[in-house]
């Protein structure tokens, strides 16, 4: 079984075709669908930017060591705001409280503290 078309006034044989192909339905090709090619194909590299010292925390606020040799462990030292000017007006007790330094150990303030001064740690 040949396939013939017209060129020119001139008929040209093309090439012949199974007997099987000729009567098969046409191939359907399902679509991809995202999440399928996400599993799949690697994922490129992602370029994270560089931490920066904070420049005001590390002026304030300094890193002491604490009980332990992780990053957790770290503790830090500060003194306490609201005390440099406008103190006329305070209580000597709370003037005394704001005097001396605290440490902070843990929690969400310490964690913060870590990324702010990440890369003198």
């Amino acid at each position: 079984m040949f396939l013939f078309s017209r060129l020119a006034g001139a008929a040209v044989a093309r090439v012949p075709l199974a007997p099987a192909l000729a009567r098969a339905a046409p191939m359907q090709i399902a679509p991809i669908h995202a999440s399928a090619v996400s599993l799949v194909a690697p994922r490129p590299a992602v370029r994270r930017t560089k931490l920066k010292t904070h420049g005001g925390t590390k002026k304030r606020i300094f890193p002491i060591l604490g009980s332990g040799n992780k990053a957790s462990q770290i503790k830090f030292k500060c003194t306490r705001p609201n005390k440099q000017h406008l103190n006329s007006n305070m209580s000597r007790v709370r003037l005394n409280r704001l005097g001396g330094t605290t440490v902070v150990r843990s929690g969400p303030v310490a964690r913060m503290l870590r990324r702010l001064l990440a890369p003198r740690l």
